[in-house]
C-alpha cells in the first residue's frame, strides 16, 4: 500500500525552522507520508543561507518576504497555494507551518476536498481543532538563538483562588424610596428636625 502524498507549506518567519531541525522534520513526517514537494515562504537567501543548497537539491519552491505582512499573521500566498492545491486533486495531505493567523477557512476548504491537514509546529495552537492532526516539532530544530514563537509556547494555567462561600445573611425587607419619604413626611419627622 503507497503512502499518501503529502506538501509541506513552511513559513520560515513564523517559525525559525534551521535546515537540519527541518530534515529531521520531513524524516518523522515519511514515517506515514509521501513527501512529493515543500514550499517555503518568507524566505531570504541570505538569512536561510543553510536551506539553499538543500532547496536547490529536492527542487522545492520558495517565495521571497512580503512587505506589507504583518509579524505572525499567514502569507496570503501560502493560502493561494493551498486553494491551488485543494482543487488540483493529487495531494492527499497539507503539512502547515505557521503563525496564529486565522487559517480556518482554507482548512475548512482542503478538508471538504478531502485532503487531511496538519499542524506542524512546537505547541498546539488556538485553531488545532481543525486539524486533521499535530506533528510537533523538537526545540532543537530552531535555529540557535532563537525560541518558539511567544504565541505557541504553553503558558502554565494559574491556579484558581479559593472561593470562600458568603455566609447567608437574613433578607431584608424591601422598602420603596418613595413609601419611605410618605411615611416620613406623615410623620412629621421632616419638620422636627428643621
Amino acid at each position: 500500500m503507497s503512502k499518501a502524498k503529502m506538501i509541506i507549506l513552511a513559513d520560515l518567519g513564523a517559525l525559525k525552522l534551521s535546515c537540519e531541525g527541518f530534515k529531521e522534520i520531513v524524516k518523522g513526517l515519511e514515517v506515514k507520508f509521501d513527501v512529493v514537494a515543500c514550499k517555503f515562504y518568507d524566505y531570504v537567501a541570505k538569512r536561510n543561507r543553510d536551506f539553499n543548497e538543500y532547496i536547490a537539491a529536492n527542487g522545492y519552491d520558495t517565495s521571497l518576504p512580503s512587505a506589507s505582512r504583518r509579524r505572525n499573521r499567514l502569507d496570503s500566498r501560502q493560502i493561494m497555494d493551498a486553494t491551488t492545491i485543494a482543487y488540483d486533486g493529487t495531494i492527499q495531505a497539507v503539512g502547515f507551518i505557521t503563525g496564529e493567523g486565522d487559517i480556518l477557512p482554507i482548512l475548512n476548504l482542503l478538508k471538504s476536498k478531502g485532503i487531511d491537514v496538519y499542524d506542524i509546529n512546537i505547541a498546539e495552537g488556538k485553531w488545532q481543532y481543525a486539524y486533521n492532526g499535530f506533528y510537533q516539532v523538537p526545540m532543537s530544530a530552531l535555529r540557535k538563538g532563537y525560541a518558539a514563537p511567544p504565541s505557541r509556547v504553553q503558558k502554565a494555567k494559574k491556579a484558581t483562588k479559593p472561593v470562600e462561600p458568603k455566609k447567608a445573611e437574613a433578607p431584608k425587607p424591601s422598602v420603596n424610596k418613595y413609601i419611605a419619604d410618605a411615611q416620613s413626611i406623615l410623620a412629621g419627622n421632616e419638620f422636627l428636625k428643621k
